[in-house]
């Protein structure tokens, strides 16, 4: 690819320098004289410059004269993008359908989609055009993919969910398995509770390997428009996730609730169910989220609070063993003015306040 073409994709201007043919992308360690580079941060640019990429994706006003440098708004987003342009896209296991896969006859499959060995395709499924399915993937009765989806080995995703276009979902993931939804009985036995609804997976969302969304109770589960569903998540039923919001792993949402738009939400987090996280919220790595949270608010720690508060909380704990040994020493103090005469109650009381202050700044 012509590297005049990578800029124009990338909304780079490409006004000097050798026009040169760019066979991938690379860092600037592992860089030769056919990859580009990039620099989204100052301090690694020295390191670009003696590079022996043939260019290096720069921020505007950025550019330096050893290398051709194509300039952007955002280097980041200019990876990103560039990135996407050298993505083996092939098939994994060959094109057309794998002679060993089961298809329903009444499942209609685009002539261009690619099915690997040992999937299976249940009645009235739907696959739109140019979408990659890996081997022993299976997709239920009444399931739509809509084009150019990617669905890896080993995927389930179980009868009637409806997934957008190029959407990707990796390896070992299950969409539409039942919510986790139990009646407890006096005797203290638990009734297992079906679930009617579906699961929902609108256009760009990214899902993760391992990842599992379970199908509403009656109505879907809904994930939007370009989320990005890191590993080992679990979003239970009902869940509503706004679009554009990312998650990273190990975190689960309890059922019935709703995520908002653009919302970061950092790994391990623990939501409870039918609480609303608002949009351009940000939930800290291990937060326990116990309530709802209020648009664009900042929260971490257990119960998820506003961080600068958990900061001070965390700053104030370290003096603690400090502040506990001054209390003890003052509290020998005041056992030693007890035993003087009555002429120093008063210099008793003034030590007595003293320590009752301590304690309530300990508290």
């Amino acid at each position: 690819m012509k590297l005049s073409e990578i800029a124009s994709r990338i909304g780079a201007e490409f006004s000097g320098g050798r026009d040169a043919e760019i066979a991938g992308i690379a860092s600037p360690e592992s860089a030769t004289g056919g990859h580009i580079t990039f620099v989204s941060d100052a301090k690694y640019a020295d390191q670009a410059k003696t590079c022996a990429a043939a260019a290096v994706i720069v921020k505007k006003g950025a550019a330096f004269p050893e290398k051709t440098c194509l300039e952007v708004d955002d280097p980041y987003i200019g990876y990103a993008v560039t990135a996407q342009l050298f993505e083996d896209v092939s098939p994994v296991f060959g094109e057309g359908v794998h002679p060993s896969a089961i298809v329903d006859k009444t499942a209609i499959i685009d002539k261009t989609v690619s099915v690997g060995p040992g999937t299976v395709i249940g009645a009235d499924a739907r696959i739109g055009a140019n979408c990659r399915i890996g081997a022993n993937c299976v997709i239920e009765r009444g399931v739509s993919v809509g084009e150019f989806t990617r669905i890896d080995s080993g995927v389930v995703i179980r009868y009637g969910t409806r997934i957008g276009a190029r959407v990707i979902i990796q390896s070992g993931a299950v969409l539409g398995s039942d919510g986790f939804g139990n009646a407890r009985g006096k005797d203290g036995v638990f009734v297992r509770i079906p679930c009617f609804g579906i699961v929902t997976v609108e256009d760009d969302a990214d899902i993760g390997a391992g990842a599992t969304i379970d199908r509403g109770n009656f109505e879907p589960t809904v994930i939007g428009k370009g989320v990005k569903i890191d590993n080992l998540v679990h979003i239970a039923h009902n869940v509503t996730i706004g679009e554009n919001t990312a998650m990273a792993a190990q975190t689960g949402i309890s059922g019935s609730t709703t995520i908002g738009k653009r919302v970061i939400i950092a790994g391990q987090v623990g939501f409870v169910g039918h609480i609303n996280i608002g949009d351009d919220a940000f939930i800290g790595a291990k937060a326990g989220v116990s309530k709802s949270v209020e648009p664009k608010a900042n929260v971490t720690g257990y119960p998820a609070r506003d961080t600068m508060t958990v900061r001070k909380i965390e700053a104030a704990s370290s003096r603690l063993p400090d502040l506990l040994k001054e209390v003890k020493k003052l509290r020998e103090e005041v056992e030693e003015l007890k035993a003087l005469p009555f002429t120093h109650l008063a210099e008793v009381k003034g030590l007595r306040k003293e320590v009752e202050e301590l304690k309530t700044n300990l508290d």
